[in-house]
């Protein structure tokens, strides 16, 4: 008899807080209940999705799932021990950012100061267009040709070690030879050329020269960072006084990571674009997994983008800078960025409105395709 009037109360208080809500949920239709819990539409705050209702579920899910746990941590001694360690994960994640995060440089170092201040407009891959390849000597110069300052490239490394220039593991798309650079010597890789051309791939050490000897700046983005690469970083940024000449960077925040432990006067960056795990394009529209891994992948990019907007990971990482897709730069964004001294950059722009909009409203540098179509 008690336990039935309990419950009554239980269910009446239920229907007095939530009603309007429970009603609500009762006449959405297939449409509107797909949009509101999509993954990738909650995250983009699409206009179908409700949020009200949603924020309603969430909190049901949440209170139905300590219930169900406390109810089984009352008999079991082992649920006891995994709600212990689920309550103290957040301490423990806070404690490993603080002793394990690389100090930021501060906003003083001069020649931080100085790649920023220079920096404006940069090549992808180079200023390739017509009949300039990607990633060659050639798109390096016409970068600071086409009043660029900043030539950015993509490093590879052979089998046997050798860092190499070029974007793709590999081959087939820039030389039509359908092979593996990380399973090539470098004598192999050297007796490439690019399609159409008798113009070989350069080597890292030669496009660093190449690039120095025309005062062109760089981004080298890492693909795979090992012992052998951070050494030849290390070697080429001291040899030469890179260190206001150079930044580092690549969606892999370990490889980052590395490069600022090997050196933290290295100038480094973290690049991120909106659903990276779940999607192969910049547009976010090609599904790069299909059904549960999808899902999946769906969800790691939102706690991805929750720690990039945030800025938690550049921080942790020590990053300078944080590259963000053009799609997904606001104002709002830079000056929070700016509040935790880093910089923002964007890739890759190639509409000129666009353009002039970062550079002359925003003050955000940028890379593009074709430096030469940049607004003078």
């Amino acid at each position: 008899m008690w336990s039935g009037t309990l419950y009554s109360i239980i269910l009446g208080t239920v229907l007095q807080l939530f009603g309007r809500e429970i009603f609500q949920l009762s006449h959405l239709t297939k449409e509107e209940i797909h949009d509101t819990f999509s993954v990738q539409k909650v995250a983009t705050k699409s206009k179908n999705v409700n949020m009200d209702l949603l924020t309603f579920v969430a909190w049901i899910l949440i209170v139905g799932f300590f219930y169900l746990l406390t109810l089984l941590a009352l008999k079991y001694k082992t649920i006891r021990v995994v709600l212990a360690i689920i309550f103290f994960l957040p301490f423990a994640v806070m404690l490993a950012f603080f002793i394990f995060r690389i100090p930021q440089l501060q906003k003083t170092e001069a020649h931080r100061q100085e790649f920023f201040a220079t920096w404006k407009v940069g090549g992808h891959r180079g200023s390739a267009h017509g009949d300039i390849p990607e990633n060659s000597l050639e798109a390096f110069s016409a970068v600071k040709k086409e009043g660029g300052q900043l030539a950015e490239m993509d490093i590879q490394i052979t089998k046997d070690g050798v860092p190499v220039i070029c974007h793709d593991a590999n081959t087939v798309r820039v030389t039509g030879v359908d092979k593996d650079i990380s399973s090539m010597n470098i004598t192999e890789f050297r007796a490439l050329r690019f399609l159409n051309t008798n113009v070989s791939l350069p080597t890292f050490e030669e496009a660093v020269a190449h690039c120095v000897a025309n005062n062109i700046m760089m981004i080298w983005d890492v693909k795979n960072v090992d012992e052998n690469l951070l050494k030849q970083f290390v070697v080429q940024i001291r040899t030469h006084n890179l260190y206001s000449k150079v930044l580092v960077s690549g969606f892999n925040p370990i490889d980052v990571y590395k490069v600022k432990l090997a050196d933290p006067k290295i100038l480094t960056g973290f690049t991120w674009r909106s659903w990276e795990l779940s999607t192969t394009d910049e547009s976010a529209t090609i599904p790069r997994f299909t059904g549960a891994l999808n899902a999946i992948a769906q969800v790691l990019d939102v706690l991805v983008f929750g720690l990039a907007r945030s800025l938690l990971m550049p921080k942790f990482l020590g990053s300078d800078v944080i590259f963000y897709h053009v799609n997904d730069i606001s104002r709002f964004l830079k000056s929070d960025a700016a509040s935790n001294n880093i910089y923002v950059a964007g890739w890759t722009s190639n509409n000129d409105e666009e353009q002039v909009w970062l550079r002359d409203y925003l003050n955000v540098p940028f890379i593009t395709d074709n430096v030469g179509t940049v607004p003078h």
